[in-house]
């Protein structure tokens, strides 16, 4: 559905700025203190058009979204699950850095994320999503 409307909004003029304006009165104060960490990432699956502004606006060092292209839908066209997992270690490697410190999420689509990371903080995770991540051995701190 994601591929569907963005494709037909490519040539909708949009205010992405004003627009995560609008939305920054519902994104939660985290509480990060990012100069501890060497890199900060925003990876997500969210599409790169505001992705990338929000993170300048949050002050991370890069933005790794979904991207919008031109050809038929594909299974790698949405940042999420093994294809995050694989573009964040890619960064990662590029950067000389080998392992996730720590990582924040609120989905359980990142799941291949939270099994490399140091620390994961979860985001108010739902009970079928404490389940998962005991059923796999996740350790996790809440953040509500």
């Amino acid at each position: 559905m994601k591929y569907e409307i963005l494709k037909e909004m490519n040539d909708v003029q949009i205010n992405y700025t004003k627009f995560v304006s609008h939305i920054a009165k519902f994104k939660k104060d985290l509480k990060v203190d990012k100069s501890q960490f060497d890199l900060t990432i925003l990876a997500t699956a969210a599409p790169s058009c505001y992705a990338n502004i929000v993170a300048k606006n949050e002050n991370f060092d890069l933005c790794i979204a979904t991207n919008f292209t031109d050809s038929n839908f594909n299974t790698e066209f949405e940042n999420s699950k093994e294809i995050k997992k694989n573009n964040v270690m890619t960064v990662l490697m590029k950067n000389e850095i080998d392992k996730i410190d720590t990582f924040i999420t609120d989905h359980i689509d990142d799941l291949p994320l939270m099994k490399l990371s140091l620390k994961n903080r979860i985001v108010s995770p739902d009970k079928d999503m404490v389940v998962q991540l005991k059923q796999h051995h996740i350790s996790y701190e809440i953040i509500h």
